[in-house]
């Protein structure tokens, strides 16, 4: 047995050597044991037309399932992989997209295994323009002896933008508050203008001039013509 086990023993240590090699080669290329890993994958636009909105039924993220060897996946979250959603040609309405696995542009030797959801719907309105009368929000008081007369804005309309069902409703639109509370003399102040839903946004400068005119008590009634 002992002879048998001598015969050739140099071309035995060589081919056992040779295999011992190619293992190594073979782990590091694959990186070993395999793995699977859940991801949320970013959701992004891309060629939203100009006057449409999305109003409803966009989620950030979706759950990805990746499996491969434990070198490849564990750097997945590293490499940026989004989710683009085309919207070329959308119009107003619902839109839904089937999330397909093969769609992912994944990294060698792996595989995506699940997506959840496997579909977004989402809805699309028209864009409106439109100027709207801007409403000066006042608080509290001037000193004692004075009183505030009624506040001017600059401008007095600004143009705001957003999908139809959120602005086509409105007239009015108010500012940050202006505090005078123990003003001897007018008050004046660059204001934002407060967005009523978070959809709307302003075409151009947001803010407003606002001044409240502050006038002594006994002045006003030394001269009725003031008030």
């Amino acid at each position: 047995m002992l002879s048998v086990l001598k015969k050739n023993l140099s071309l035995k240590l060589i081919s056992l050597f040779l295999a011992l090699i190619l293992w190594v080669i073979i782990s590091r290329g694959t990186g070993g044991n395999e793995m699977e890993t859940s991801l949320g994958i970013p959701v992004v636009l891309h060629n939203l037309p100009s006057d449409l909105e999305v109003v409803a039924g966009l989620v950030e993220r979706v759950d990805v399932r990746f499996s491969g060897p434990r070198r490849f996946v564990s750097k997945i979250s590293q490499l940026g992989i989004t989710i683009p959603l085309d919207l070329t040609g959308a119009v107003e309405g619902e839109t839904t997209f089937e999330l397909y696995t093969a769609d992912l542009d994944v990294p060698e030797r792996t595989t995506v295994t699940r997506i959840s959801p496997s579909s977004i719907s989402i809805q699309l309105e028209k864009t409106l323009n439109r100027k709207l009368l801007v409403e000066p929000v006042i608080q509290g008081k001037p000193a004692e002896g004075y009183i505030a007369g009624p506040p001017g804005v600059k401008p007095k309309y600004v143009e705001l933008k957003g999908p139809r069902s959120a602005i086509s409703g409105l007239t009015t639109v108010r500012t940050a508050p202006l505090q005078i509370d123990e003003a001897i003399e007018a008050v004046s102040a660059r204001l934002p203008i407060l967005m009523p839903d978070p959809k709307i946004h302003p075409v151009g400068d947001s803010t407003v001039m606002v001044t409240v005119p502050v006038t002594m008590q006994e002045a006003l009634k030394e001269d009725p013509g003031k008030k």
